[in-house]
């Protein structure tokens, strides 16, 4: 560990468990005097049935409920929607936000939150990403083209997570949010190793990673390995199981605070450049985040040079919980995306507030004009550019020998991944 002035952020309460919605009135009580529950239909459905309204109204506590999204730009953490959010809150004297659902219903509720001047509690529908517990939004376009980090002052003071409405999401959302989890070895040792701030960046003078927060992002890692199929099996069963809420718990807690304060690397960057490109996968097909963020873990392996038996024992992990590991099983048509397109996507990557600015080999570029003649000039967009046409071509060989597990597979045969890949 690089010494220097570290820093670590975590929610001031964490509940998982099955019912805890039904328990939670008193500690949302002490966070907000009058929240503005803002969700999805089947978002907040899902809640009202595993007992959040009716812990509130036990409390006395009054609330106004609002659905996310406008039909111009549909459920999307964007400006439009962040201000149309804020103004009825202010209209209705609320002093902070329940966000109930998943990334973007709880990255625009954080943001509306610190609007109002007050406080964000958190309930996750779904454990796909990790951004409960953060103190930072993840802003679009309202086109779903990624645009820039808004940084909030605080942690929210709660995040409450019901495993048994865990289980009755689709089991597409708790591989993605696996996807997302498994990126945080990476990057956070890439930031460990550039000695980079992290994004707990109020202030932003500070911000080094913890011995604690480097351990969780690879412990983190070890744990998906460990339970991450068995998870799989369980919310394929609509089954609250150890295995279960030990991946929820990955995801959600140990990933978040990782990501927020150890850091991002090159993997998020890459997920991000592949955002411009969303608009040629037809809607229905189109990724979530943590399945493009999985795909950009690798080409940050790649990048890095990781020994070849990990870059593939992670290939195949990946197909395991159904993770798309090439261009195809993203979503794109035959011939897509063309090298004009995936061009344009690493540049987008390598944009100077993007995070793969953490990694090493991107600071000798940066520091070409100090070091002298003994430099050494990266191309950023070119060294992206390649390694995801490598990690595509590599994800095309693994799936011709490893199938990818379908999502809702009703039975997967353990044995067909015993026998082990000739390379």
């Amino acid at each position: 560990m690089i010494p220097g002035i570290k820093i670590v952020g975590f929610p001031r309460k964490f509940l998982l468990g099955p019912g805890v919605l039904g328990a939670s009135g008193k500690i949302i009580k002490a966070a907000i005097k009058k929240p503005l529950v803002v969700g999805g239909k089947r978002a907040t459905a899902a809640a009202e049935k595993a007992g959040l309204f009716s812990a509130l109204e036990k409390e006395g506590v009054q609330y106004v409920r609002v659905s996310f999204g406008q039909p111009e730009y549909g459920p999307e953490c964007c400006e439009p929607e962040i201000d149309r959010l804020t103004k009825i809150g202010q209209e209705n004297g609320c002093d902070g936000v329940i966000a109930v659902g998943g990334g973007k219903v709880i990255d625009a509720g954080k943001a509306v939150a610190l609007n109002l001047g007050g406080n964000s509690v958190i309930v996750p529908t779904i454990a796909a990403t990790d951004a409960p517990t953060s103190a930072l939004s993840v802003i679009y376009t309202t086109e779903h083209v990624f645009k820039e980090y808004w940084f909030q002052d605080w942690n929210p003071a709660a995040v409450i997570v019901d495993s048994k409405v865990i289980a009755e999401a689709p089991a597409r959302y708790l591989a993605g949010g696996m996807g997302d989890a498994f990126s945080k070895k990476y990057e956070g040792l890439a930031c460990v190793r550039s000695g980079s701030k992290n994004l707990l960046l109020k202030p932003d003078w500070i911000g080094g990673s913890t011995d604690l927060t480097a351990m969780m992002a690879e412990e983190q890692y070890k744990r998906l390995l460990k339970y991450g199929e068995l998870a799989m099996d369980a919310v394929r069963a609509h089954a609250v199981t150890p295995a279960l809420e030990a991946i929820i718990e990955t995801n959600i807690l140990w990933s978040g605070i990782s990501f927020e304060s150890t850091g991002l690397a090159a993997a998020h960057s890459v997920h991000n450049g592949l955002t411009a490109l969303e608009h040629q996968i037809p809607e229905e097909k189109r990724p979530i985040h943590g399945e493009l963020v999985a795909f950009g873990a690798m080409c940050e392996m790649v990048m890095e040079d990781w020994p070849k038996e990990e870059i593939i024992e992670n290939f195949v992990w990946l197909h395991k919980v159904g993770l798309p590991i090439n261009f195809r099983e993203i979503g794109f048509k035959e011939g897509e995306p063309t090298d004009e397109d995936l061009w344009k996507a690493a540049e987008k990557a390598c944009a100077a507030a993007e995070t793969i600015q953490t990694e090493f080999f991107m600071t000798y570029g940066a520091a070409a004009e100090q070091m002298g003649a003994y430099k050494l000039l990266v191309n950023g967009p070119e060294l992206v550019f390649y390694a995801m046409k490598h990690v595509d071509q590599i994800g095309q060989r693994i799936a011709q020998q490893v199938p990818r597990v379908p999502y809702e597979a009703k039975w997967v045969p353990y044995d067909a991944f015993i026998k082990k890949s000739r390379w």
